[in-house]
């Protein structure tokens, strides 16, 4: 299982006209519907997340990668991503036209067209290189829509406390996915996030600690641009890509 059965999940929803309606707790649709709305009012954005992924190591038996993401949106045509830590040091970008890949440590470097939206780059990115980026459910034009993709039920629990503050904490439970988050009840922006893949008969789990949002920055153009770094070989799209897994 990887970062890609998510998006795919939701795509599959998302377009599923027969699915059955969630049962939704009121409470609980209105804290995410803050979430949400603040996200997506805002026509740039940058957030720090600590992700942890369950994956399968050679003999099958889970094991735990640690990485630091940071990201930069700005709606509807650019993203910026950085990782760094157990799994491969990567950056992506996206500028409405093309995205493009560099793996310092092996100092590739690739790009490729790209559709005009990030949501329609999304799906392409997966396409051509198996890409998927965490917390993407949060990058599109519509959040919720993609969060509610395949959900059956969505309650809250008691509140909790993340880091000295209040977090409100909703679950979202389905056939293939449960998903929680923890809402800081301040700023109705999410602290954490996970993903348990139910669906599969490990249950591996997918988990994000989000810092330093910064909504409506002003962002650069170059934000948004990696020209080759000097001494990098350009390879296939999907080569570099594969350095991402």
């Amino acid at each position: 299982m990887t970062l890609a059965t998510l998006t795919a999940a939701l795509l599959l929803a998302l377009g599923d006209g027969a699915a059955a309606a969630p049962a939704q707790e009121p409470a609980a649709m209105a804290l995410l519907k803050r979430m949400c709305g603040r996200i997506q009012a805002a026509r740039t954005f940058t957030v720090r997340g600590q992700v942890s992924l369950e994956l399968p190591v050679a003999d099958g038996t889970l094991a735990t990668f640690f990485n630091e993401y940071d990201t930069a949106v700005r709606r509807p045509d650019g993203l910026a991503a950085h990782r760094v830590g157990d799994l491969p040091d990567f950056r992506l970008v996206y500028d409405g036209k093309s995205m493009t890949l560099l793996v310092p440590g092996k100092m590739k470097w690739a790009t490729t067209s790209a559709p005009p939206t990030i949501d329609a780059m999304l799906p392409v990115a997966d396409e051509k290189g198996g890409l998927n980026m965490p917390f993407d459910e949060l990058l599109v034009a519509d959040p919720c829509a993609a969060i509610m993709a395949g959900v059956t039920e969505v309650v809250t629990t008691k509140p909790a406390t993340i880091k000295g503050k209040k977090v409100e904490h909703v679950i979202l439970s389905g056939p293939q996915l449960r998903i929680e988050y923890w809402i800081d009840a301040a700023t109705a922006l999410p602290r954490r996030s996970l993903v348990v893949y139910v669906d599969d008969p490990q249950r591996p789990h997918f988990q994000v600690e989000y810092a330093e949002w910064k909504l409506d920055p002003k962002l650069p153009a170059s934000t948004f641009s990696l020209p080759r770094p000097k001494g990098a070989t350009q390879v296939d799209f999907r080569e570099a890509a594969s350095e991402f897994q």
